[in-house]
């Protein structure tokens, strides 16, 4: 992303800024992996997958082909950081929550 920003002449200051709107979703993701690590198996495995993992895959694709679109098309960087920022704290809480009360157990429990 950094080499699309210099080839189109993008501001840096702008591009940092939207480089640390991704920090603390990724933050809050390796924490909850340290405090509890996933017992399911990653994407390209068999097996269940782990929901913290594909929500942090897909948050990253998504992540990339904005800010790749948004240089490419010269657009404000600031503003799309803002967006991504503003999305961290509802991706961030379920990833806490999924650490302290996985949606597995509150399954088993509501079939119960």
């Amino acid at each position: 992303m950094g080499a699309l920003g210099a080839y189109k002449e993008a501001n840096f200051v702008e591009l940092a800024a939207y480089f640390g709107s991704l920090t603390a979703y990724v933050a809050t993701y390796i924490w909850a992996e340290s405090k509890r690590p996933s017992t399911k198996t990653g994407i390209m495995l068999p097996g269940p997958s782990s929901r913290r993992e594909i929500m942090i895959y897909v948050v990253v694709a998504l992540w990339a082909i904005a800010g790749g679109v948004a240089i490419w098309f010269k657009a404000n960087l600031n503003d799309l950081a803002i967006y991504f920022v503003s999305l961290t704290g509802f991706v961030a809480s379920w990833i806490a929550g999924e650490v302290y009360k996985p949606q597995d157990e509150v399954n088993k429990k509501i079939e119960e």
